[in-house]
């Protein structure tokens, strides 16, 4: 049954068994049709009740299912599949685009600390993760740790030239000088006082007289200076929200444009919207019973498949329909996930008709090289 798409996709998923892709087939589409009906959609013991749907077979016991999901999670190469399962899904998707963000979410399953630390695309002001790895511990990663995200993301995507965007306790001086060696570009918001003395140390107005500055400036000030060998800019910009223990922003760049530093950064927020669709929004991935790494990080793989696919059909097939709040400003009416998921819904009531479904999306698949996005 799944031949025909297996041998059209099979570029995408080298020396994967068939039954091994069959199965990761049954598994997305039991994740949306759980999401659907507003089930914990990380849970095998949920998913297992929508196989008999999916495969058209009512006879099989429950705890068959069950069972044959677990054996699915126990593959002895999970990083094959994880990395095979964004190379398809990540095809689907004009491969241009400016803004990278960095970001980490966190959970705990049972003592287990869940730290992903992730790295997303901002497609359409959508952001779509495309690489991340788990930590295992609490609290904040390490520059050690974000240079291991980023070389193991640079294995597989060409982002030289792309812009990242971070929160403030992504910062520090090696890490900033292995983003400048890169060749990518950042925009990172600061902590008052941080770089103080490199920043005041560099030619033009003093580090207390910026400060002041950006107080009676509406597009701030800016400054260059030299960081750990890294000709870099800051940027202080008044605070457009009352806040008075933070009236002034901060912003660290490799850019040297002051608005271009400042638009930027507005886009950062969109990562945590990504994160609300995968978690209690969405998926619930929160919810998932696994603790082991490798089967953690398939099934984390395998719901951004379902996101990826809700997201595509969003953007095909959605309405931009906006709404306007009282104060002047707007959103869409309805998030590209939640149109994406409902239209998704009607692909996947049977694994003929989701496998039919993907089949169509790989004939247009056709560029036979994924590994660099440019």
């Amino acid at each position: 049954m799944a031949k025909p798409l297996f041998a059209k996709c099979k570029r995408f998923f080298p020396d994967l068994p068939e039954h091994v892709f069959r199965n990761l087939l049954l598994v997305c589409a039991a994740i949306v049709l759980a999401r659907s009906t507003n089930r914990p959609a990380a849970r095998l013991n949920v998913l297992k009740d929508y196989l008999p749907q999916l495969l058209d077979n009512d006879h099989t016991k429950a705890d068959s299912h069950y069972k044959r999901l677990i054996r699915f999670f126990r593959l002895t190469t999970p990083n094959q599949l994880i990395i095979c399962i964004l190379q398809f899904v990540f095809r689907l998707f004009d491969s241009r685009f400016t803004y990278l963000i960095l970001d980490a979410t966190t959970w705990r399953v049972g003592k287990k600390p869940i730290h992903l630390l992730t790295l997303c695309m901002l497609y359409r002001d959508t952001a779509i993760p495309i690489y991340w790895i788990q930590l295992n511990k609490k609290g904040h990663s390490s520059e050690v740790e974000r240079q291991e995200l980023m070389t193991g993301a640079l294995r597989y995507y060409r982002l030289k030239g792309k812009i990242l965007l971070a929160d403030r306790e992504y910062v520090g001086e090696k890490w900033l000088r292995y983003l400048c060696l890169q060749g990518v570009d950042f925009v990172i918001r600061l902590s008052a006082g941080c770089y103080r003395l490199p920043i005041g140390a560099a030619p033009g107005p003093a580090y207390s007289k910026l400060v002041r500055q950006a107080h009676h400036r509406k597009r701030g000030v800016i400054k260059g200076f030299v960081l750990n060998g890294c000709s870099l800019s800051i940027v202080m910009l008044k605070n457009p929200k009352t806040d008075p223990e933070e009236p002034i922003l901060y912003f660290i760049s490799s850019l040297i444009h002051k608005v271009k530093i400042t638009e930027a950064y507005r886009r950062r927020w969109r990562i945590e919207t990504c994160f609300k669709h995968l978690k209690t929004q969405g998926f619930n991935i929160e919810d998932l019973n696994f603790k082991d790494d490798g089967k953690i990080m398939l099934l984390i793989a395998i719901v951004v498949m379902a996101y990826v696919l809700s997201l595509r059909e969003a953007f095909e097939n959605g309405s931009l329909k906006q709404k306007v709040y009282r104060d002047g400003r707007s959103s869409m009416a309805i998030s590209f996930f939640r149109q994406g998921i409902s239209c998704l819904r009607s692909h996947v009531q049977s694994l003929v008709g989701f496998t039919r479904y993907l089949e169509s999306i790989a004939q247009t698949l056709i560029t036979p090289k994924w590994v660099y996005v440019q």
